[in-house]
């Protein structure tokens, strides 16, 4: 079914707006994805799609997807206000959050991740280096904001990502899984490691990495050794590396 916005000051339009905050995205359970093809992702994985925006010259390739929802279609102004950017690629879907479950086996833990970039940018690649699921502690930035969307290029649907993660549901992966931590200090080098099948891998904040309290857990710190002037890397880049290791 498609209609038509028109008006910058239509109600539903408004309510969709609340959505590029926290608090709006928290007290709806939404969050907006944008693009051709990570709308097509979110699908063809069944997403509860409440609806999708997308402007008159995309309309045809919209009307050829599987999906028999609500479509409404709007001015270039005003997607480039659901999306907050000058260059909009003319697509955006509008997801009901779901709360996933945690799959056992390669985990990646991402304790009080600040930047957007950085977290959308570490589940991208845990989801590409085939980890299972990834869990996020009380103090990392927001997984739906649009910046971490943007990083994560639709991954976030594509594997569970646990938010608001405390102590007692990292301890009970002790019982099946070996914690492993980036931490320098009383670390082993990354390459001398055989990494079990069920694994959790934790990098921490960029800034001070992992907190005391998290690194208390981890059963073995691993660092990347550095040549040269370097002292250390991105957190991005950084987990990318040790996640890929862990599953060679």
């Amino acid at each position: 079914m498609i209609k038509e916005i028109t008006s910058k000051q239509n109600a539903f339009l408004k309510q969709v707006l609340k959505l590029l905050t926290k608090k709006g995205r928290l007290k709806q359970g939404a969050y907006i994805l944008d693009g051709l093809r990570i709308v097509s992702h979110a699908i063809e994985q069944q997403c509860d799609i409440v609806c999708i925006f997308v402007t008159d010259d995309l309309i045809e390739q919209i009307e050829m997807l599987d999906y028999s929802g609500v479509i409404y279609k709007v001015s270039n102004g005003i997607m480039k206000m659901i999306v907050e950017t000058e260059t909009p690629q003319g697509i955006v879907a509008v997801i009901k959050t779901s709360e996933p479950k945690l799959i056992p086996g390669k985990v990646l833990l991402l304790d009080q991740i600040q930047d957007p970039g950085n977290l959308g940018t570490l589940i991208r690649t845990a989801d590409a280096a085939g980890f299972t699921s990834v869990m996020l502690t009380k103090g990392c930035t927001d997984p739906y904001s649009q910046k971490s969307l943007r990083s994560s290029m639709g991954s976030i649907i594509s594997i569970p990502v646990l938010v608001n993660q405390d102590l007692d549901e990292i301890m009970s992966l002790k019982t099946s899984h070996r914690v492993y931590g980036a931490a320098l200090e009383g670390g082993t080098p990354y390459q001398q490691i055989t990494y079990n099948d069920q694994s959790v891998l934790i990098i921490g904040n960029e800034g001070n990495g992992i907190s005391d309290e998290v690194l208390e857990l981890v059963d073995q710190r691993v660092y990347i050794p550095m040549h040269g002037d370097v002292e250390s890397l991105n957190a991005g880049i950084a987990g990318g590396i040790l996640m890929f290791e862990m599953v060679r």
